[in-house]
């Protein structure tokens, strides 16, 4: 069984070529912005000591996004034409989405603190990084990694599953759903307050409440996964 789930992660990986092109190309756009910058701040000719610039880490955070969305839509059908199990294919797409979330989280904290020092060493006004504006650096680095990483699994196990039932009428009216709670909630404020209080249980909450939230949502919403497609068809 092991080794079925894992040539199924391995065949996901090989098969998203669009997602590493479109990372790639987003990453390298913001390089070389920042590469322009610094090379202008170097040689005296900007000040910046009042701007604050978005961290290169946010593209990194493309690649799971995307990886989530690209395997259950173009993926599944050719595991299962390749002879693949749908069993199979459930469980080695949870553990893609487990590995590219635990290398994204360590990629964009080893990015943070290049950043952190660039910043410090030109006089830049700052960064804006998950960690600081999500707050999660003020638990230490490893609360950060882990608090990174039980978001980004529960945002791909959302998107794989958003997408697996785009091809059903269910999968439309989740859609709607979704912007319909969004569009509804917002103006009013006693359901906007219940809208803010979810968003800070996932995302601002200390690490002992957010981490676990994440956690237990994310393998909530990633079962539904096991009927819907058991019913896809091929």
């Amino acid at each position: 069984m092991c080794k079925k789930v894992w040539a199924i992660a391995k065949l996901n990986l090989k098969n998203i070529k669009a997602v590493y092109a479109v990372t790639a190309i987003a990453f390298g756009a913001m390089a070389i912005n920042y590469i322009i910058t610094i090379s202008i701040m170097a040689g005296g000719g900007l000040d910046l000591s009042e701007t604050y610039n978005v961290s290169m880490g946010w593209m990194l955070w493309l690649f799971p996004a995307l990886a989530a969305v690209l395997i259950p839509a173009k993926n599944f059908k050719r595991t299962i034409n390749l002879g693949g199990r749908r069993d199979s294919f459930f469980w080695g797409s949870l553990a893609i989405y487990a590995i590219l979330s635990a290398i994204v989280s360590i990629a964009v904290i080893l990015l943070d603190f290049v950043e952190y020092n660039i910043t410090e060493y030109f006089s830049w006004g700052g960064v804006f990084t998950a960690s600081n504006v999500f707050g999660w650096g003020e638990h230490g680095i490893i609360a950060m990694y882990f608090q990174q990483f039980a978001f980004l699994f529960l945002f791909t196990t959302f998107a794989h599953t958003l997408t697996a039932i785009q091809d059903k009428w269910y999968g439309w009216a989740v859609d709607i759903a979704v912007v319909a709670v969004i569009a509804v909630f917002t103006p009013i404020a006693p359901l906007r307050a219940t809208l803010v209080w979810f968003f800070r249980i996932i995302l601002f909450n200390e690490p002992l409440i957010q981490i676990p939230a994440c956690m237990i949502l994310a393998m909530t919403v990633y079962t539904l996964n096991k009927a819907i497609f058991a019913r896809k068809a091929i």
